[in-house]
């Protein structure tokens, strides 16, 4: 008796400094990370954290010893964690063949055995509204489902069916159930999809089946080899589902390892509605954190349809709203210690009613509870009066997220969907524009020119009528009557030599081939010329970057550095002249340096004739007329790259093939010449360091 006590006194004390070790930071403490969000322009800004470290469940289990007493049975590399309709919290513990059951307090109630088929190595665990259990016993390759009082129901073995090969492995690792009692099945290595089963247990089929990624090298190898070389090569199969959740409208949503579609929201027809969104961020992040692949794991969906993901490779925690979106994300940083709200090897996630998310360690063997601070409160209830239509509901809860933090772009962008609800559209552009929002700008700026159309329509539609009579009637009268007396024939005055080369720009317009041999036989272009139009190509691409419509460039202004657009593209025009006289002197073509410089210069005509009035117009114009816009943007960059090849024909007397192959020779030596000094400068610069160094060592 004396030797129990004693050992049940050390175990209470071993279980003490457990404890302790989890309290080594404050429960009201800061968060022991750093919390991002991504505004509209992709950037990823710090912001306040959206949750709490509030505690760790599990590291106190006692469970009867069989002699009247308790002993403590800690958590042991459990893999799954589940929040019931109670806020009940049911955990895969798999080492101990068990799973562990705790009440919406955190306490401990009971743990799950199944003493009449004992479970072994159980890696999922769900419960439907009803109170049913549905374990995924791995080790036994099965899923059980026991009722409230544990009695087992139905066991879910291998499917035997025509469609499922022999070489198919059933091994389950987790599962969902619908509102029609459905049962979704993910199995370990299993690339067919999920495994459906009827309620009865029947076979139903696959669900959600990922496709087969297909990169550039196995496209080739299957242009190039022969069938029997292509047979010796390994099979390609699609990635294999990790894990599943489902929602309260009943999409099921994927965990996968492929770099397309990493969480796929599939509907009743397997079809998946997120196919253009991509998950898994990677920020403040290590030099050999970037080496690593994004890892998902596991993922929960709260009642208002907002989504946390967790990547066990980066130690990761993403939350993204119910359509996709992220609203924000937070990296664990690493510790040899354990730390309250810290996890080392997240492998489950899930949430309660409250909005508390419970992260599953399987390093540590407990659940960090983490709870919404006042911004991350006030976030997820604007986002859910947000997506249910309550925008005059969400305005104040989004105010409270700008007072906490004036740069959060998506409290922008609920502001605009109220704003613009109501009808206020000059306000929804003002908010859209703040959110980095090009579509909903378009739209509210589309709005608010129809309402100006209405107005001044009368206006418009008279001004147009009187201009037109009114130029009918001077040309009626220009034909029909001379004004004025004969003028004396004047005495023409030669025009300046650069006007006069600048007006040759557009006759090289009509006339390409005509117009760049002119240049040089006839002196109609000179370097006075050339460096006029290379300015204004310049200043029309800074005004292009600078004043281009939000529709079509949303980067704000301060993100911009005109400089080094600027540098860039002088740079690469310089680069390009002086890399092609070298190659036409190489090719025996014609052309002097003078010719190429004037050529190229004369090549850019369409880009400072089209680009400055389409940057001005499209201020004007929305989404709706992209195809406008991107008509007349592509075609100024056509018609400057067909004036380069025909300068490049005409002034060198190359044929078409000859033409091409300089283009090609003349790109292939611009990057030798910039990879040949950057060399050069990096070691210009190791031996100045080095000359220093040596330097110091003799001055001392």
């Amino acid at each position: 008796m004396v030797l129990h006590l004693v050992g049940r006194t050390a175990r209470i004390g071993l279980v003490c400094l457990l404890s302790l070790a989890f309290i080594s930071m404050k429960a009201h403490a800061e968060a022991p990370y750093r919390t991002y969000f991504e505004n509209g322009n992709g950037r990823e800004i710090p912001t306040r954290p959206a949750y709490s470290p509030a505690g760790v469940i599990g590291d106190d289990i006692y469970v009867d010893d069989g002699e009247g007493g308790t002993v403590h049975s800690p958590l042991k590399r459990p893999q799954d964690l589940f929040i019931d309709a109670n806020d009940h919290i049911y955990i895969a513990d798999t080492d101990n063949n068990r799973v562990v059951e705790f009440d919406d307090r955190e306490r401990f109630v009971r743990e799950i055995r199944v003493p009449e088929s004992p479970l072994k190595s159980p890696q999922g665990v769900f419960v439907t509204d009803d109170g049913d259990i549905y374990i995924a016993d791995t080790g036994n390759k099965r899923v059980v489902r026991l009722d409230r009082e544990l009695r087992l129901v139905r066991e879910y073995v291998r499917p035997q069916s025509e469609l499922i090969h022999e070489s198919f492995i059933y091994e389950p690792t987790n599962m969902v159930v619908d509102s029609n009692g459905f049962v979704f099945v993910v199995s370990k290595g299993s690339y067919q999809g999920v495994v459906q089963f009827e309620p009865d247990g029947a076979f139903f089929g696959f669900f959600g089946a990922n496709a087969t990624e297909v990169k550039l090298m196995d496209r080739i190898r299957r242009l190039l080899y022969t069938k029997e070389q292509l047979s010796r090569q390994v099979r390609l199969l699609p990635p294999i589902i990790r894990n599943i959740e489902i929602d309260g409208q009943g999409y099921i949503y994927t965990v996968s390892g492929s770099s397309k579609e990493q969480v796929k929201k599939l509907n009743i027809r397997s079809e998946n509605v997120w196919k253009e969104l991509s998950f898994g961020e990677k920020v403040a992040l290590t030099p050999e954190e970037r080496e690593k692949d994004v890892q998902l794991t596991d993922l929960a969906v709260d009642a208002g349809g907002n989504m946390t993901v967790i990547d066990k490779n980066l130690n990761m925690v993403s939350q993204y709203d119910a359509s996709g979106k992220l609203q924000f994300f937070w990296k664990n940083p690493a510790s040899s210690a354990a730390v309250l709200g810290l996890t080392q090897s997240p492998v489950a996630v899930d949430t309660n009613s409250h909005g508390e998310l419970f992260i599953l360690d399987d390093a540590l063997n407990v659940v960090q509870k983490l709870k919404p601070t006042a911004f991350g409160a006030a976030i997820r209830q604007a986002f859910m009066l947000t997506q249910s239509g309550n925008y005059k509901e969400s305005v104040p809860y989004w105010e409270e997220v700008i007072k906490l933090n004036a740069l959060f772009s998506p409290a922008y962008h609920g502001l605009a969907q109220a704003a613009f609800n109501e009808g206020d559209y000059a306000k929804a552009i003002a908010y859209y524009k703040l959110a980095g929002d090009a579509a909903g700008y378009s739209d509210s700026f589309w709005q608010l020119r129809l309402q100006w159309f209405q107005r001044h329509f009368s206006l418009i539609a008279n001004s147009l009528l009187i201009a037109s009579v009114a130029l009918a009637v001077a040309l009626r009268l220009k034909r029909n009557f001379r004004f004025g007396a004969p003028s004396r024939p004047r005495r023409k005055r030669p025009r300046q030599t650069w006007i006069r080369q600048l007006r040759h720009a557009f006759y090289i317009l009509k006339h390409p081939l005509d117009g760049f041999s002119d240049l040089r036989f006839k002196n109609s272009g000179g370097y006075v010329s050339a460096f006029l139009l290379l300015g204004s190509a310049v200043l029309v691409l800074l005004v292009k970057t600078y004043y281009t419509g939000f529709s079509f460039n949303p980067r704000p202004a301060s993100e911009l550095n005109g400089g080094f657009i600027m540098s860039g593209f002088l740079v690469s025009w310089l680069s390009w002249v002086v890399c092609h006289y070298l190659i036409g002197s190489i090719q025996q073509g014609e052309a002097r340096f003078k010719d190429v410089f004037v050529g190229s210069s004369y090549a850019l005509f369409p880009f400072v004739l089209l680009s400055l009035p389409l940057a001005l117009v499209s201020n004007v114009l929305t989404l709706s007329e992209a195809s406008i816009y991107q008509f007349f943007e592509w075609g100024a960059m056509l018609w400057c790259g067909a004036l380069f090849f025909w300068k490049i024909q005409s002034l060198q007397n190359y044929s078409v093939g000859e033409t091409v192959v300089n283009i090609a020779l003349t790109l292939l030596a611009m990057i030798v010449m910039w990879v040949l000094i950057f060399t050069v400068f990096g070691l210009a610069s190791e031996l100045v360091s080095f000359g220093y160094t040596i330097y110091q060592e003799v001055t001392k």
